[in-house]
């Protein structure tokens, strides 16, 4: 055995795991500001933005399966195992759904909408409240803190879900059946993005409400 796997071996295993979330954390709050920055400076014939979404998706389908085995190898764990797989499925699903945003907005071609960059902002407010909960939760002893993140969180998918309302209303005044139902379904996808966000807080206020 290696230095570095002895090492690895004699970690407390709540730091195992609480590492590898804040890794997960902090990626998708970079993913989600690039996503930001990039739908600012949109260009529908450079696929840069695309390939970098395609580049941090990876990253986090790698830093969730670290995480699945980390799950497999240890009995101890910081917190049910159950909840370790809610909150690691629900990153993941964040991740996933940024990137299908990022895919059909290039894949449809369907010209700009102010709503994409209002949601995008939304998203990476609600990764950089994810990134303070979660660094918050270890030890359990910043439990308001954390339950302030969900709040915020959650008020984030509110708002989101008034910027659709408003985006779908003006998308159908263009009478454009086309760009309807391609601008629609991006915007879809860019709210859902959000729900998953509100799901990955109501899994880390369960947590609290478990162990705080």
């Amino acid at each position: 055995m290696g230095i570095g796997n002895i090492f690895r071996a004699f970690q407390p295993k709540d730091k195992i795991f609480f590492d590898l979330f804040l890794r997960v954390a902090e990626t998708l709050v970079e993913m989600s500001k690039t996503f930001h920055d990039g739908l600012l400076e949109f260009d529908i014939n450079d696929e840069a933005l695309l390939n970098q979404m395609s580049d941090y998706e990876h990253k986090m389908d790698d830093l969730t399966h670290e995480i699945f085995v980390q799950l497999g190898e240890n009995f101890i764990t910081p917190f049910d195992r159950e909840d370790i797989n809610y909150l690691a499925t629900g990153l993941d699903d964040i991740a996933d759904y940024i990137y299908a945003s990022a895919k059909y907005i290039y894949l449809y071609k369907a010209g700009e909408n102010k709503a994409y960059t209002e949601f995008s902002l939304l998203i990476h407010k609600s990764c950089l409240e994810i990134k303070k909960a979660l660094e918050n939760l270890k030890d359990f002893k910043n439990s308001d803190e954390v339950r302030e993140s969900c709040i915020k969180i959650n008020s984030y998918e509110n708002i989101a879900d008034d910027v659709l309302s408003q985006a779908i209303v003006k998308l159908f005044e263009t009478n454009d059946a086309i760009l309807i139902i391609k601008q629609k379904s991006i915007l879809d996808y860019l709210e859902v993005v959000t729900d998953k966000a509100e799901d990955v807080a109501n899994t880390m206020e369960s947590i609290v409400i478990k162990y705080a």
